[in-house]
């Protein structure tokens, strides 16, 4: 008992000598300010006030006036502007948002700063200000969810960084793949936060880990793939329950409530949602957000329920929440305008609940949130037809279908068929690889065999050694021509069975399918024939990644033109091109080979160059064909991996252009880009 006491007292005492401290160092620099502001006033010299205004912002403490703050910080970063002091306009613009960031009602001055700071951008001869300065504007515009923006910001960010700033590069891929899940980027979200991942477990920071572990699980759930996600976010809740850290628990909960309503489990939903609730809502250190959006999914289940009464208290705790924390937040809009919907819609006062589900769909859309946009056209069609507008209640439908068959195409179909043809692509590869040595070991055993007969010619015969030299010279030979024309024939029976593989797909199991929709269509099952409209476009797509049939309806330059297009469109890298005419200079099987060419280039660049745009240039002199392919990406040594075995792509490129009768040149630097060129003769 005394030794309790004793303690208590000592570490009482402690406490009270460090805050004692503390406030006496905030009191002696807020004295340098006021110290310091006199002088800056009457000062006329530029340079001088410069000076002044530099030392009273490296001063200022967390306790000085607010408003003053900010006033001394919009001077400074004037004055830094008229001096041209770049750097230093760009430390305190960062400065200056970090501050602006605590009010949610200064978004708006927040990205207007930024937005001045980046056009000062050139000036700042420091990279990872520089980079900085790109976070804290895609930040700006990741609050104001302007996420196209905001991703076009994080990569600029990550561009900036070296390698001395992998806690700012992985917050810029970790940022970004949040802003790529807002916009329904689900590949891209999801190679983002797997590189991010592996920059945060070698920093060892296991906070941002399992940011981005609660990230994948929310990619999971998009995919319907709710038993992983829910295993992630299992492990992720207690584990911040046992650190004391309600606000991730909370949010980590509140996501697996909204995959259980996604598999119609609303009764699990709504356990969850009462968990929370129950725990952090009078908790004033929770964050408002989380609150806020508890409240308003319990209002929305209530409403389901026919519950007025408790949908009006769960929407008027999450108003009040609004009215006090939260009044200009973002994110919380849409949902708050979600639930006052359903409000109206209880109350059956439809004509108010009418014109706000049209301004949901709109403020969705510009938001570009696919969960919202999704909410958005199904609330406004129930509406609408409760409403008596029955077009506008089919016209919603039909966006809301159309909207979910894109992403479902876009992101499953599509990426199905990409991996499926990547695989077999590199099935044939390997293959290749195997018959390429297996002739270089007979080739090497053959050099070998040379060798010995010559050292015993020597010393038998003269005549017998020029004999047996020229005897087996001409073997050489005649191997190397067998081995460049194996190498010939197994690409074209590569691409002869890709070729048949994918008719076979098409007319045999796509015929079938059309017959099986018919007959369906006959019989008005709509929603099966749905199901094989899907199947028959991922049988199409499958058909199309095995063999370009677009070479014969639009010709070689065509068919490149299109793929480079979809590449454009389909991934984060941006494609320019100038190609020539050359449809008439090749036969079809030569057409293949260019195609494949571009084809394969492009898969090395996508897998390994990590490039952001890709300049390419189809040129056509009087006995020639040139085509550059260049990157910006980080390059490589080319002889490392051409001789590496597990370079299978570089082989490939060089047999498809030897086959073509050309020449293969690559020029590439480390962190610098590389340029394939591919010389043929016509």
């Amino acid at each position: 008992m005394i030794t309790t006491s004793l303690k208590s007292n000592t570490i009482f005492t402690a406490i009270f000598c460090i805050k004692l401290l503390y406030s006496t160092l905030s009191i002696a620099q807020n004295q340098i300010v006021d110290s310091l502001i006199p002088a800056f006033e009457v000062e006329n010299n530029l340079q001088k006030r410069f000076e002044l205004i530099k030392n009273i912002l490296s001063n200022l403490d967390q306790d000085y006036d607010r408003s003053r703050v900010i006033e001394y910080y919009k001077a400074g970063l004037q004055i830094a502007e008229e001096t041209e002091n770049f750097l230093e306009f760009g430390k305190w613009s960062i400065e200056l948002y970090e501050i602006y960031r605590l009010d949610p009602n200064d978004e708006n001055e927040a990205l207007s700063l930024m937005k001045q700071a980046k056009s000062h951008i050139q000036e700042v001869h420091d990279n990872r200000v520089r980079g900085i300065i790109y976070l804290k504007l895609a930040a700006a515009h990741y609050s104001k969810t302007e996420f196209t923006k905001a991703i076009e910001a994080y990569t600029m960010a990550e561009l900036e960084f070296s390698e001395n700033d992998s806690i700012y590069l992985a917050d810029a891929i970790f940022f970004r793949a949040q802003a790529k899940d807002y916009k329904g980027e689900l590949i891209g979200s999801m190679n983002d936060y797997q590189k991010a991942k592996i920059i945060y477990e070698n920093l060892n920071d296991i906070d941002y880990v399992n940011y981005v572990n609660n990230g994948i699980a929310v990619l999971y759930s998009k995919y319907n793939i709710f038993q992983e996600a829910e295993k992630i976010r299992i492990g992720l809740a207690e584990n911040y329950l046992k650190q004391g850290n309600l606000n991730d628990w909370a949010i980590t909960l509140y996501n697996q409530s909204r995959d259980y309503v996604k598999q119609n489990k609303q009764e699990d939903s709504f356990a969850a949602l009462k968990k929370v609730h129950g725990k952090i809502n009078n908790d004033s250190t929770i964050d408002p957000d989380i609150r806020t959006i508890v409240n308003l999914s319990l209002s929305n289940y209530y409403s389901q329920k026919n519950d007025k009464e408790m949908q009006t208290k769960h929407f008027e705790e999450a108003q009040l929440l609004v009215k006090n924390q939260l009044e200009s937040s973002s994110f919380i809009r849409l949902p708050l305008l979600k639930s006052r919907i359903l409000i109206y819609e209880n109350q059956n006062n439809l004509n108010r609940a009418y014109e706000l589900a049209k301004e949901y769909t709109t403020q969705a859309v510009d938001a570009a949130n696919m969960d919202q946009i999704i909410d958005a056209y199904l609330i406004e069609s129930r509406i609408s037809e409760k409403h008596g507008d029955y077009k506008n209640a089919f016209e919603s439908l039909a966006k809301y279908q159309n909207f979910t068959d894109s992403l479902f195409q876009a992101n499953q179909a599509n990426t199905f068929s990409y991996f499926q043809t990547l695989y077999e692509t590199e099935k044939k590869e390997r293959d290749l690889l195997l018959k390429t040595q297996e002739l270089a070991e007979i080739k090497a055993k053959t050099i070998k065999k040379i060798r010995t007969i010559v050292i015993i010619s020597v010393l038998i015969l003269t005549v017998m050694l020029l004999w047996f030299l020229i005897k087996n010279l001409k073997a050489a030979k005649k191997a190397k021509i067998q081995q460049e024309k194996f190498s010939r024939d197994l690409l074209i029976s590569q691409e002869n069975e890709r070729k048949r593989i994918s008719k076979d797909l098409h007319d045999g199991l796509g015929q079938s399918l059309l017959l099986i929709k018919n007959k369906i269509i006959l019989n008005q099952d709509n929603s099966t024939s749905t199901l094989l409209d899907n199947a028959i476009e991922e049988l199409r797509g499958i058909s199309r990644s095995l063999h370009p049939f677009q070479l014969e309806e639009l010709g070689v330059s065509g068919a490149i033109q299109n793929l480079l297009n979809q590449i454009d469109e389909e991934t984060a890298i941006f494609v320019s091109s100038e190609i020539d005419n050359i449809d008439n200079l090749f036969d079809k099987d030569q057409q293949l080979h260019i195609y494949r060419i571009v084809q394969e280039s492009f898969n090395n660049i996508i897998k390994h160059a990590k490039a952001s745009a890709v300049r390419v240039m189809l040129t056509k002199k009087e006995k020639e064909i040139l085509l550059t392919i260049q990157d910006n990406g980080i390059g490589f040594d080319f002889s490392e991996k051409y001789n590496d075995f597990k370079s299978l792509g570089l082989k490939t490129l060089k047999e498809r252009t030897a086959t073509l009768g050309g020449s293969m040149k690559v020029d590439s630097e480390m962190q610098k880009g590389t340029i394939f060129s591919f010389l043929i003769t016509i």
